[in-house]
């Protein structure tokens, strides 16, 4: 081939968002290498046209004809299956049928220190016949405090855009050319459970830490995984977090476990999931051959000490470029139908053992109905007896007007005490009771689940206008914020209106009453002080004042004083009397309600057609998939 053949441009506009990768600078004949173009080179290419035509801009990829049914499949699965496939990995299979050469994802994820997996990444991709480079010094050193690092083919010296996900290096190896690899390096958190992740997204769909303003993390999919552990104790967590998914797919997630090397040789299945390898003994073979050619026995045997041929292997298998598309984005598509059967498969499973567990036999519905009615009946009694019995009994009456001066600091604990040894105490018992027998009967053991959350009037009265003058503030912005809570809540089997409404009379009420009865006897006692005051300022200041007229004015203030308290505390008492029965007989109605919601919803179940057709249609679109992939 003449030398001028090889002087191609890095990179054109019109290669650019069609997944082709830069061509080398450089193209080995034989044993001459043809130097490259230097950048500081007074040549300058120029492209035939510097405009960019506006419908370029949204241009459809040219789909290989052999990969375009397949990519259309996989295009209506998004549409049709979206809530039942994972859409990262998706889109990661349609960029790859999009062109005729993909370019394979792989990930190599540390159970601990990035660092080992950086250096694992250097043993696998260098060259033994060239001298150390400087992208292994730089894999070989800590980084950037565990940030992940993306290794593309390319000049050492190419500069590419910062990115907040990951750092990119360019390196010239010949195992990323050849296969057109791309490979992530960065950590798996094996202890933090995922919400709505399970073990195989964790592996095959790595997270990538963010950290600006607001702390968020952005899914990598990638083709295959390789997780590197440091030692027993990793290879044991690694165990725990996979122990029921790795064996679905172990041409796609490979473990290796870094361990000390063996005194012999050991074999290792190639198929197997799991190998053991030590870095430092690779290294040191890879050092041995570097330093002289004649150290080749050394290598080769300290090589495969290492454990280091297995991973290779594994590196590019399914990586054949002749077969349109690639054995490794074939399986990428097998795994994802696989997977969004599997998800298809449980939600007609839960809609099953819903179907199943709700239909009830009408005799035991109806037993459960009449034991509510007899609830009902006795809570009502119990609410209107008990109640009866507080408000004539010997500590309300200590609540009277005119015992209020002394009494004024026990509105609370009284009050109190009336709500919680005498508001609805065995109708929540008894409700307790019922709950457990309707769960022996079958219906469901979390309330929240089949009932709908009927509105409740907040217990108010004119105590809380009476009690403060000053309404409360509206909640800020970042109050308003943290309403939406994230926590996860236990299973309510029994239903929960008494307790929350006792407990919003006690939060609400009470203190409102308790901040009234005080402000009334201050008001008293100052009214009081002022008349009897300017009795004694007329009867000192005016001489023809009498004792009896100046006493007069002091009576009246006391009479006035006297009666307020006794208009406005009664009014109070009677108030909040009346508001505790109304609360009361409003939550039993909630509660039967409740139930009864229960019992027909459990009496009449309903198959969600919407969710039967969502789910056909899944099923459809994942079929057509897998015809489109045995075709292809």
């Amino acid at each position: 081939m003449p030398p001028w053949v090889a002087f191609v441009p890095r990179s054109t506009s019109l290669l650019k968002g069609r997944g082709i990768e830069r061509l080398p600078l450089a193209i080995h004949c034989r044993n001459v290498a043809i130097p490259r173009v230097s950048r500081c080179s007074h040549l300058r290419i120029r492209s035939a046209s510097t405009h960019v035509s506006p419908t370029a801009i949204n241009a459809q990829p040219r789909i290989p004809p052999r990969n375009k049914e397949l990519h259309d499949a996989i295009s209506d699965l998004s549409g049709d299956a979206g809530a039942f496939v994972n859409i990262s990995r998706l889109q990661l299979a349609l960029q790859g049928l999009a062109v005729q050469d993909a370019v394979v994802r792989i990930a190599v994820l540390s159970l601990g220190n990035q660092r080992i997996a950086q250096q694992l990444a250097r043993l696998l991709l260098a060259d033994p016949l060239g001298a150390e480079e400087q992208w292994e010094r730089d894999l070989d050193k800590t980084g950037d405090e565990g940030r992940p690092i993306l290794l593309r083919y390319g000049d050492e010296g190419d500069t590419h855009p910062s990115s907040p996900l990951y750092r990119i290096l360019s390196i010239p190896s010949r195992v990323l050319q050849t296969h057109r690899l791309e490979v992530l390096i960065s950590t798996l958190n094996t202890r933090v459970p995922t919400a709505n992740r399970s073990a195989a997204d964790a592996l095959v769909v790595p997270i990538l830490p963010v950290t600006s303003a607001t702390t968020s993390i952005v899914p990598y999919p990638v083709h295959k995984t390789l997780v590197l552990g440091d030692g027993l104790d990793s290879a044991v967590e690694y165990g725990k977090f996979t122990w029921d998914v790795v064996g679905d797919m172990p041409d796609m997630v490979k473990a290796a476990v870094d361990l000390p090397p063996p005194m012999k040789e050991m074999e290792s299945e190639k198929h197997s999931t799991c190998a053991a390898v030590n870095i430092e003994a690779g290294t040191a073979a890879l050092a041995s051959f570097r330093l002289s050619i004649a150290n080749a026995t050394i290598y080769e045997q300290g090589w495969f000490k290492s454990g280091m041929p297995i991973l290779s292997e594994w590196l590019v298998q399914g990586m054949n470029s002749s077969e349109t598309p690639k054995p490794a984005l074939k399986r990428l598509v097998e795994s994802l139908v696989d997977d969004a059967e599997n998800r298809i498969t449980e939600a007609d499973t839960a809609e099953l053992n819903h179907l199943v567990t709700a239909a009830l036999h009408p005799d035991v519905t109806q037993s459960i109905l009449d034991h509510l009615e007899t609830w009902a009946e006795k809570s009502h009694a119990e609410l209107r007896d008990e109640l009866d019995e507080a408000f004539s009994a010997r500590n309300w009456h200590k609540l009277a007007w005119w015992k209020l001066l002394w009494r004024a600091d026990d509105v609370g604990v009284i009050t109190s005490e009336i709500l919680e040894r005498r508001w609805l105490v065995s109708a929540e018992k008894s409700c307790i009771f019922l709950a457990g027998r309707m769960d022996q009967a079958g219906f469901p053991d979390d309330v929240r689940k089949l009932s709908i959350p009927l509105q409740q009037e907040t217990p108010s009265s004119t105590l809380s206008d009476q009690a403060s003058p000053t309404t409360p503030e509206p909640p800020t912005s970042g109050e308003a914020a943290t309403n939406v809570s994230t926590v996860v809540h236990a299973p309510q089997p029994w239903p929960a209106q008494i307790a929350a409404s006792r407990s919003e009379l006690s939060r609400i009420t009470i203190p409102h009453l308790q901040s009234l009865s005080q402000r009334l006897v201050l008001a008293a006692l100052s009214t009081t002080s002022i008349s009897s005051a300017l009795s004694a300022l007329l009867y000192i200041s005016v001489p023809t004042f009498s004792a009896f007229e100046a006493s007069a004015i002091a009576a009246v203030g006391l009479t006035f004083s006297l009666r307020r308290l006794q208009n406005m505390w009664e009014k109070a008492r009677e108030t909040w009397q009346a508001e505790v029965r109304e609360e009361g007989r409003k939550t039993l109605k909630s509660t039967e309600e409740t139930v009864r919601l229960i019992v027909s919803r459990s009496q009449k179940p309903v198959a969600d057609s919407a969710g039967v057709e969502q789910r056909r249609t899944a099923r459809e679109a994942v079929k057509k998939v897998r015809d489109a992939l045995a075709r292809v």
